[in-house]
């Protein structure tokens, strides 16, 4: 196939601290590699705008300057966008790609039911989220009709799109997620040189922001009956930011049975997946978790709940990959690392996702 012109439009700062950002990055890498001429773009910097009424305002804002952009450009082949981005300006600028990064619809339920709000405040500004969350709905709606094609990401996404959204059955597909090369490299790393734990218990690992639809509360409720019959266990909760620690009793925290880490850096990370044991994956919601990937290449089983990669990424990884909850029984420590490599690596990695994009969205470019 011949060069492409790509726009990627994401609605995410440009670094590999951010989910979409990352995911944006490592995509057209792949696509370069491929010999495509790739364009990624961000609305960023943006003006701090983080009082709950101006969600749309930030949202009509970023499409604006999508629309500003893409007049200053000579047409794409494809425009790769994050779904509500898709104007009807956008949408005559290119083949449109609306590319999930997250079930946007279930997050919104989920921020609704779960509003961090409490009392009088709560009943006061139910009205205008609903509101919000409608307008938002709109403009999803709509621009998943303005694009060609609408990829899902992973199969569990697809399958909810596929029940709830049956006459765009025809535009619908998926592509799967990956972590970088360099990172595939160091977890390759972890994994060889992973040792048993000698010590007495195991060492359970969350990595993840600490907001409802992560399935915080039935993590806590499953650290505190753990914690009780096996006293000897430890968990580290990562990446949670400043609120977690209220959430569990103080004598867990006291006795140092549960070790919050509110924040790290990449290079943590590593270190954090070689010194534990056991990984937990505990969202309702989820888009893919990456974590799940981080830690089944460092060697490290999971327990998980049935969202995001994990339809994805059971089929090669079976034994590491188990259901959350774990039971209540002595889990084993002994070191499982049975998951066939290579082939994983040639299904989750970005070459083979750019490949089977452009497989199968190419042909329809003239």
């Amino acid at each position: 196939m011949r060069s492409l012109r790509i726009l990627i439009a994401t609605h995410s700062p440009l670094s590999t601290e951010f989910g979409a950002g990352q995911m944006a990055i490592n995509l057209a890498e792949a696509f370069r590699e491929q010999g495509h001429d790739v364009t990624l773009w961000s609305p960023y910097p943006m003006p701090n705008m983080t009082r709950w009424w101006q969600g749309l305002q930030s949202l009509q804002l970023m499409r604006s300057k999508l629309d500003e952009f893409l007049e200053s450009q000579k047409p794409f082949d494809i425009i790769d966008c994050y779904a509500p981005f898709i104007t009807k300006k956008a949408s005559r600028a290119g083949l449109v790609v609306a590319r999930s990064v997250q079930p946007e619809i279930l997050y919104i339920l989920s921020q609704i039911n779960n509003s961090q709000e409490t009392g009088l405040r709560k009943l006061a500004l139910l009205p205008f989220s609903y509101l919000f969350s409608i307008a938002h709905l709109f403009l999803l709606i709509q621009a998943w009709g303005r694009a060609k094609y609408i990829l899902c990401l992973g199969s569990l996404e697809l399958q909810w799109m596929k029940k709830w959204f049956p006459w765009w059955r025809n535009k619908l597909t998926y592509y799967k997620n990956a972590l970088s090369k360099t990172d595939q490299v160091e977890l390759a790393k972890v994994r060889l040189n992973r040792k048993k734990n000698q010590k007495e218990g195991t060492r359970f690992l969350w990595i993840g922001r600490w907001v409802a639809h992560k399935g915080i509360k039935e993590l806590v409720d499953f650290i505190v009956k753990r914690a009780a019959s096996y006293p000897q266990d430890t968990f580290t909760i990562a990446g949670c930011g400043n609120n977690a620690e209220k959430d569990f009793p103080i004598e867990l925290i006291q006795s140092g049975t549960v070790k919050i880490l509110p924040s790290f850096e990449r290079i943590q990370l590593y270190y954090l997946l070689a010194n534990h044991d056991m990984g937990l994956f505990t969202s309702r919601v989820e888009g893919w978790g990456l974590v799940l990937n981080e830690m089944l290449e460092s060697g490290m089983p999971v327990f998980a709940t049935p969202a995001g990669g994990v339809l994805d990424l059971q089929q090669f990884s079976k034994d590491m990959l188990r259901k959350f909850p774990p039971p209540l029984g002595q889990i084993s420590n002994e070191q499982i690392i049975s998951m066939c490599m290579d082939n994983y690596y040639s299904i989750f990695s970005w070459e083979t996702i750019a490949k089977n994009y452009i497989d199968f969205i190419g042909n329809n470019i003239v």
